[in-house]
C-alpha cells in the first residue's frame, strides 16, 4: 500500500510554551530515546522505557509517526505524566494473539510529558517479544 505524506503549515503551528529549550527527548531522556538516523529532514528514534523506570520530562517538537509490530497478547502497564500535572494511567490489557501486523500512528508534536513503565522485570518477561517502537520525527524550520 502506497501513500503520500502531506504536511501543512497548520501541522507545524504549535504553542511554543509546551516545548521549552533543553527538554528535547534525545537530550534529557537518552536511555529511552536512541537516535537510529538523523538528517535535516527526519530523525528516527528507537523508543524503549525499561520496566520499573520513569523517563525524565521531555517533549517531541516535531510531528511524527509511531511504528509498532503488534502481535496481541498482554500489553504493558504504563503511566503518562503530562506537563500540566495531569496523569493518565494505561492499565495492562489482553488482546487476541495474532501472527502480527504493523501499526502506524500519526502523532502531532507532543508537549512536555514523561512515561513510566510500571512493569517489573518478572512481569515484563511475560509480555509478547516484539521489536522496539520506532518514532520517525519530521523536522520543520520554525
Amino acid at each position: 500500500m502506497r501513500g503520500s505524506l502531506r504536511l501543512s503549515a497548520q501541522d507545524e503551528a504549535q504553542d511554543e510554551s509546551g516545548f521549552p529549550e533543553g527538554f528535547d527527548a534525545v537530550e534529557v531522556a537518552p536511555l529511552s530515546h536512541t537516535v537510529l538516523f538523523e538528517n535535516a529532514i527526519v530523525r528516527v528514534l528507537q523508543v524503549v522505557v525499561a520496566p520499573g523506570t520513569r523517563e525524565p520530562m521531555h517533549h517531541h517538537r516535531w510531528p511524527s509517526m509511531f511504528i509498532n509490530w503488534v502481535t496481541g497478547g498482554r500489553s504493558g502497564h504504563i503511566r503518562i505524566y503530562h506537563g500540566d500535572g495531569t496523569i493518565h494511567d494505561v492499565p495492562s490489557r489482553e488482546t487476541p494473539v495474532s501472527p502480527g501486523s504493523w501499526r502506524i500512528q500519526w502523532m502531532k508534536p507532543e508537549p512536555m510529558h514523561s512515561i513510566e513503565n510500571l512493569e517489573t522485570a518478572n512481569s515484563a518477561a511475560t509480555l509478547p517479544k516484539n521489536p522496539p517502537t520506532i518514532r520517525v520525527e519530521f523536522k520543520f524550520a520554525g
